[in-house]
């Protein structure tokens, strides 16, 4: 709904504690021009909705160019429905005060979840920080194609990015905030001098020149890079400077420098910052689907924003003392300004099977000072503690199994008093005993007599050649006893064979890899055994991109595969 202006007058009282049928309740937000109100609509049986109320403020009321901007950021902005945009409700004035009605967002703005991540060493992935972005550009394409009643385009740029300006609802929506009073451009206004904000305004809106949808992308891949690196991309405060870094293409240096879990956010960047707008992405819409690809799955990316806006909201309600604000993985990387990890970099974190860098390095691990440090030495010293025992009973199991054999060779033994009749087992044998003969054991030839001792010793007289005794007859009527020999050893159960198949899978970049829900290690996973059939496969990269699939395995058959995340494709194996 548009508004004359003609005939009314202009200003500078304060704000009424009521505009038309809207009651203040309390103010959200002041900028330069224009302050916002969060306010109650009061309709019939108490029906009152909250809205977000924009009103001009009084030392610009008087501006008439000022009061155009603002109707026609009224009238264009009531022609933008998207999910991605905050929706503009109503315009209207009462006496000499402009103001605007806006659909209430209840959430946290970009800026908030960064102050709150520095407060509380939290960090954003990069899946969250891509999905943001990826809702970002398809607002901002809708608004830079979108045409009047007509038909004719608008040619819409926001020219204001920044973290102020977008807002994370509870569902897990992102929406931009404010097609400002000076940020609204269309086609008659064309070079219009410089708008924006400084340090995410693009090279050719700082130089005052024409604009495009380009213009945003740089401003958006400003945002993305301080969520990941929790630092802004141009810190310097001198618009100056700022120019000569512009000149100099300095942003994209130093977003290609990322590193760590946002190693692969860096390249999306690095393009939308170019200093020439003919080498960023062609739309917004390109730049999107760049960064759907560091995604993975869209129904957990969602729910993991839902949980993300709820736990910075916590945060942002109980306002508890902090500690001192840390940086991102990404700031470990070599950037100008970052100063060295202070505290040295832990021994063992991360991944055992392979070393960490230290832009890989998780902050929120890095012990402080105080009763951290006791701990830690307490933890290491029980840990020690615990791996000696160990040490003591391998050793000890190993020394006193030394006698292992002749143990097992007891345990085969069967006593000859617990053979019954009906046993198929026959009593063991000892290998020591003396062969049985037929002759009585108390045959004189077959003992030995003992030796004389020095008293009784005889005389030494001549020796007869003693006689072998004569070998009895067998008598007819006796049964030679028949030798038995020891009983067979117990043979193990044979193993049954399982039918089972191999699997190898691999991933680009490297993922955990989980067969049947049972995580096995990262990829590659090369030639291994698993029952044949079908088995559920889930690959899960750091930054929380995962595919799941299903592997038909046949009996002694081996299937390999390999999922490539950056073109989210099969390669051959």
């Amino acid at each position: 709904m548009s508004v004359e202006l003609s005939g009314l007058e202009a200003g500078g009282r304060d704000f009424p504690e009521r505009l038309g049928r809207y009651r203040l309740v309390r103010r959200i937000s002041r900028g330069g021009m224009a302050q916002v109100y969060e306010a109650r609509r009061e309709s019939l049986a108490g029906v009152a909705p909250r809205v977000a109320l924009k009103v001009i403020l009084p030392e610009h009321a008087e501006d008439e160019n000022f009061r155009d901007l603002f109707i026609n950021e009224a009238r264009v902005g009531s022609q933008l429905q998207h999910p991605n945009l905050v929706q503009i409700q109503d315009f209207d004035q009462q006496g000499d005060l402009y103001y605007l009605v806006m659909e209430y967002v209840e959430g946290v703005t970009l800026r908030r979840m960064l102050s709150l991540s520095k407060r509380n060493g939290l960090a954003l992935s990069q899946a969250v920080i891509a999905e943001m972005g990826r809702q970002i550009c398809e607002g901002l394409h809708y608004a830079h194609t979108a045409r009047a009643e007509d038909g004719a385009p608008r040619h819409l740029v926001h020219r204001d990015i920044k973290p102020g300006n977008v807002i994370l609802n509870p569902q897990g929506v992102v929406k931009i905030l404010d097609f400002g009073i000076s940020k609204v451009l269309d086609a008659a206004d064309g070079q219009d001098g410089v708008k924006g904000t400084w340090g995410y305004m693009s090279p050719e809106q700082a130089a005052g020149g024409a604009i495009s949808g380009a213009a945003d992308q740089f401003g958006l891949a400003s945002v993305l890079y301080e969520l990941a690196a929790l630092q802004r991309l141009y810190g310097e405060t001198d618009q100056k400077k700022i120019r000569e870094l512009m000149r100099r293409d300095e942003g994209a240096r130093r977003t290609a420098q990322l590193g760590g879990n946002y190693r692969d956010l860096g390249p999306v960047l690095m393009r939308a910052l170019q200093r020439d707008p003919a080498a960023r992405y062609p739309t917004a819409i390109g730049m999107g689907r760049s960064l759907a690809r560091l995604i993975g799955d869209p129904v957990l990316i969602r729910e993991k924003l839902v949980e993300l806006q709820s736990t910075y909201s916590r945060l942002d309600k109980s306002r508890s003392p902090a500690p001192e604000p840390v940086r991102s993985q990404a700031t470990l990387s070599r950037s100008p300004g970052s100063k060295p990890y202070q505290s040295g970099i832990p021994v063992s974190v991360g991944n055992a099977h392979r070393p960490m860098k230290p832009v890989e390095i998780d902050p929120g691990t890095r012990p402080t000072s105080g009763e951290g440090a006791d701990l830690r030495n307490t933890i290491n010293l029980a840990a020690l503690g615990v791996s000696l025992l160990i040490l003591a009973f391998v050793l000890l199991h190993l020394f006193s199994t030394s006698d292992a054999p002749q143990e097992e060779a007891s345990l085969l033994e069967v006593p000859a008093e617990t053979i019954g009749q009906d046993s198929p087992l026959e009593p063991r044998t000892p290998a020591t005993a003396a062969p049985v003969k037929s002759e009585p054991a108390s045959s004189p030839a077959a003992q030995p007599e003992p030796p004389p001792t020095k008293a009784e010793a005889p005389k030494p007289t001549k020796r007869k050649k003693p006689t072998p005794p004569k070998k009895p007859k067998p008598r007819a009527d006796v049964t030679p006893t028949p030798v038995r020999s020891s009983p067979p050893k117990p043979r193990p159960p044979e193993p049954v064979e399982m039918a089972s198949g191999k699997v190898t899978i691999s991933s680009l970049p490297r993922s955990r890899v989980s067969i049947d829900g049972v995580f096995l290690r990262y990829t590659p996973l090369l030639s291994h055994e698993v029952p044949s059939g079908s088995h559920m496969v889930v690959l899960e990269t750091d930054d929380d991109r995962r595919i799941q699939f299903r592997l038909d395995v046949k009996t002694g058959e081996e299937v390999r595969r390999i999922w490539d995340f950056e073109q989210g494709l099969w390669r051959d194996p």
